[in-house]
């Protein structure tokens, strides 16, 4: 069993509760088993406690026990994930969070009902800085696997606790009109220069809308025993298991 190292840089990993959302066991349970070194993890330069993907699913696999499919990767078909990179706009949207969650709160108002309950200015704030790290992540290097990763994940862990899965699929949404703005913003003002910069972030965006539906599809079927799932009007083919 891997020994509990510090200060690595992993790829594809969970927090705790990320972990024990795909494992379909309780936060408590995970980090009893992290203690005990029974469930192998990470700890990182600060301290925070992590668990790779792949580790995960090669624990489950020498225990007998099947790789769920809600663990096992997602991947793209029909050609590469990578977009170009574009650090200049990640840099200048990370330096614009405040307006980015500024513009997703004011765009609620009391006097417009929503779908579902709203949620408070500091959660939306925690979710939107989430979202929007995941998404100037994936511009800095090009990469887009993490962030699918990533808001697979959110999507799955929300459709568990019911509704909330519908309501991170409308946050990242709301999420995308702000950043779209302030990317907008930034590029006509000469902030940003990067060609294609606007087309590489809806792209990212693109695909970390489709992976939250999909971990939104692995969660119904987790919660349900269904082995095959499609929402009504949604079809992932570019998804593949």
């Amino acid at each position: 069993m891997p020994e509990q190292s510090r200060g690595r840089d992993l790829p594809r990993t969970l927090t705790a509760s990320e972990a024990a959302a795909l494992l379909g066991v309780s936060v408590a349970t995970v980090r009893g088993w992290a203690d005990q070194k029974q469930l192998p993890s990470h700890r990182t330069v600060g301290g925070h406690r992590r668990f790779e993907v792949e580790e995960l699913k090669h624990w489950l696999a020498a225990r007998g026990a099947p790789v769920p499919e809600r663990v096992r990767r997602f991947v793209r078909t029909g050609g590469t994930t990578d977009i170009q990179p574009c650090p200049q706009l990640a840099r200048e949207l990370n330096s614009r969070t405040d307006a980015v969650v500024q513009r997703v709160v004011d765009g609620y108002a009391d006097e417009v009902p929503t779908w579902g309950s709203r949620a408070s200015a500091p959660a939306l704030r925690r979710s939107t800085v989430r979202f929007l790290r995941v998404a100037t992540a994936a511009l800095e290097t090009g990469n887009v696997d993490r962030s699918v990763d990533r808001a697979e994940i959110a999507g799955f862990r929300g459709a568990m606790q019911g509704d909330q899965g519908i309501a991170v699929t409308l946050e990242l949404m709301r999420l995308a009109i702000a950043l779209g703005a302030e990317a907008e913003d930034a590029i006509g003002g000469g902030a940003v220069t990067e060609p294609l910069a606007m087309q590489s972030l809806l792209a990212v965006l693109d695909h970390m809308q489709a992976a939250v539906m999909t971990g939104y599809q692995e969660a119904i079927r987790a919660r349900y025993g269904i082995d095959e799932f499609d929402m009504p009007g949604t079809h992932l083919s570019g998804y593949q298991e």
